[in-house]
């Protein structure tokens, strides 16, 4: 299957943080640049949390300029970084659950998405996803290409939570509300990180959903382009495992948008 199918029959579902003015425009500039594929999505649903309720408007205006059909679902709160990014994919997922939507393309603000993307050819899963590494993941097999292929992918199932695409029709739901919840209560009481008070992690919840509905994967990283990935962290050192600025599958986790993009 040709994965620009797969995209013709999905909703594009982003999320993202204003807090000012700048992170409008910068989120223009994205947008535009992505034109080409979004358009040939069948919906846009936009999930936004902010600093200041002002800008919600000026979000809405910038979205509706480009898709006046799409869906804007504003968060009523903003619980930080790790548990804000888990509500709003919340909010994205339960959105196409309520309204039964079966293809769901989960992406963020700061992705960005070369045309070339359509030309990928992909089998029938359930579960469409790019494969998060770092330095330290790596070593742990002394970075050998080989065993990273064969044993990480399997032992190290960690889809990055910033674009996918996911059959939302096979699945019950998305992050395990009531663990998020109590992390949260548990950092706002004590002071100390949600990593201290045994935070899964967005990619965790994402993992568990996938493995709690038993959903077929496919990832989307072929093996060949995998082995450049790798030899690039070990080349430049990368111990973010989430590609940021790196350009894999003519998709880029964009996030340091003053700085350039390394090319897989």
């Amino acid at each position: 299957m040709n994965l620009k199918q797969l995209i013709n029959k999905s909703v594009y579902g982003t999320i993202g943080y204003i807090s000012s003015q700048n992170d409008i425009d910068v989120l223009e500039q994205y947008i535009v640049y992505n034109l080409p594929v979004l358009k040939e999505y069948k919906q846009i649903i936009v999930a936004t949390n902010y600093s200041t309720l002002e800008l919600t408007k000026v979000n809405s205006q910038l979205w509706k300029k480009y898709f006046p059909e799409c869906v804007l679902i504003d968060s009523s709160t903003n619980r930080g970084h790790n548990i804000g990014t888990s509500d709003l994919d919340d909010l994205i997922f339960d959105y196409c659950k309520e309204n039964n939507v079966k293809w769901l393309c989960k992406s963020a603000n700061d992705i960005i998405i070369q045309q070339n993307i359509f030309n990928k050819e992909v089998e029938e899963a359930d579960f469409y996803y790019l494969n998060g590494i770092g330095y330290a993941g790596a070593k742990i097999y002394n970075f050998d290409p080989a065993r990273i292929l064969n044993e990480y992918l399997i032992d190290h199932f960690y889809p990055q939570t910033n674009f996918y695409f996911i059959n939302v029709s096979k699945t019950d739901y998305l992050n395990d509300k009531q663990h998020v919840t109590e992390v949260y209560k548990n950092v706002h009481q004590s002071g100390k990180t949600v990593w201290e008070h045994g935070f899964k992690s967005c990619e965790g919840l994402l993992r568990e959903c996938v493995e709690r509905n038993n959903l077929k994967k496919y990832h989307l990283i072929t093996q060949e382009n995998f082995i450049i990935l790798l030899n690039a962290i070990l080349k430049y050192n990368i111990h973010d495992g989430s590609h940021k600025n790196i350009m894999v599958e003519n998709i880029c986790h964009f996030h340091f948008n003053n700085e350039s993009i390394l090319e897989i």
